[in-house]
């Protein structure tokens, strides 16, 4: 639940260096504000101070089939345990950054939809405004992502950027003369829902031939899975063997796959790499931006042995830069670039915070939540 008072302390197993204690923080009046990374497969909080510095974090899974009320529950409860790792409490924070998979409608803060989260319609930041009574503002996950490598990561002192984030689905951001951009609908950046093949795999999103359907890190999966199922030998066929939902394999399981060069995992990340790489040439045609920026869990996991395979399909397909001036690079800020950008967008923009719902039917009170 969330509470007013000062929670318990409670020892951390380790205590990054440079990162201020709760009594610091707040004898220099620092003002607190809290981060949150929704995504498909992972829910992260940070607590973050004034300076960007991050004074507390926690990360669970997300829930992600199981509805409205067991997603809110999940984003309290991780955001409680960020701030049990800070040593502070909610009385602290001004304000609330969440970055969620789209389409978004920000000014109201609802869900409109997701193709990685079970929701329709979900007013999730006026719910959460109600849960902690705290200003709460709704934004893309990958912009949020994107607005922190701008800010603080591979993005500083550039004005024109495209962000991408592989990592369950496919997310972009645009930045153009050195502000985020989100278009006349709200939702620009969406490049995991490029059309790459016409009548193509059906993708999350409800379409077919969707990019993120080819190249994320659920498509190297059901690669992977259905390669072994064809009988492709696969050092990850004992591990499929031994998981719920077989084509849920961790970035982690892929690149230890892909480090020992197992042949079928290399064809489904060599596969992912060219269509993503294909994508990303197209939108150095159309946008010419100075960097094109890669993060999110297979770029983490994979380095640069994955980038350099992005580049090179890139570099075939990007006519209009013939002596390849826009730079292909990883992020800087790796787990920590969606909660970072959501907590300084959230600090930056509060006039736009979602008001508190007054009613949202939630049919069972999460677990987390005081009543």
């Amino acid at each position: 639940m969330i509470s007013s008072t000062t929670p318990h302390s409670e020892a951390r197993d380790t205590i990054p260096a440079g990162l201020e204690t709760q009594g610091e923080a707040l004898s220099r009046g620092q003002d607190l504000t809290i981060g949150i990374d929704v995504g498909g497969t992972k829910i992260l909080a940070a607590v973050v101070d004034r300076h960007n510095r991050i004074l507390g974090r926690a990360k669970i899974a997300t829930p992600a089939a199981q509805g409205e009320t067991a997603l809110l529950a999940a984003i309290v409860g991780c955001l409680e345990e960020a701030l049990r790792e800070a040593h502070t409490n909610i009385e602290q924070v001004e304000s609330i950054g969440v970055g969620c998979p789209g389409p978004l409608d920000t000014k109201a803060g609802v869900v409109l939809s997701s193709a990685n989260l079970n929701v329709q319609h979900f007013p999730l930041g006026p719910e959460l405004a109600r849960v902690t009574g705290r200003p709460v503002l709704l934004e893309n996950d990958v912009r949020m992502g994107g607005y922190g490598e701008l800010k603080l990561g591979a993005g500083r002192d550039y004005d024109d950027l495209l962000i991408v984030f592989v990592g369950t689905g496919i997310g972009g951001c645009l930045v153009l003369d050195g502000q985020v951009r989100s278009g006349a609908t709200g939702n620009a950046g969406e490049i995991g829902h490029t059309p790459i093949k016409p009548g193509g795999a059906k993708c999350g999103c409800g379409n077919r031939g969707c990019l993120e359907a080819y190249a994320s890190r659920s498509a190297i999966s059901r690669r992977i899975v259905k390669q072994i199922r064809r009988g492709q030998p696969s050092i990850l066929r004992a591990k499929l063997a031994k998981l719920d939902q077989p084509a849920r394999l961790k970035s982690k399981d892929i690149q230890a796959a892909f480090e020992l060069n197992d042949p079928v995992v290399r064809e489904a990340v060599e596969r992912s790499a060219h269509r993503l790489g294909l994508a990303l040439g197209g939108m150095i045609n159309v946008l010419a931006p100075q960097r094109v920026i890669l993060g999110g869990g297979i770029v983490e996991a994979l380095g640069e042995s994955y980038i350099d395979l992005v580049r090179a399909s890139a570099r075939r397909q990007a006519i209009a830069d013939p002596a390849a001036v826009v730079e292909i690079v990883a992020s800087q800020l790796g787990d920590d670039a969606g909660a970072l950008g959501a907590a300084l967008w959230s600090r930056e923009h509060q006039h736009r915070h979602a008001p508190p719902a007054s009613n949202f039917p939630v049919t069972e009170q999460p677990a987390f939540i005081e009543p």
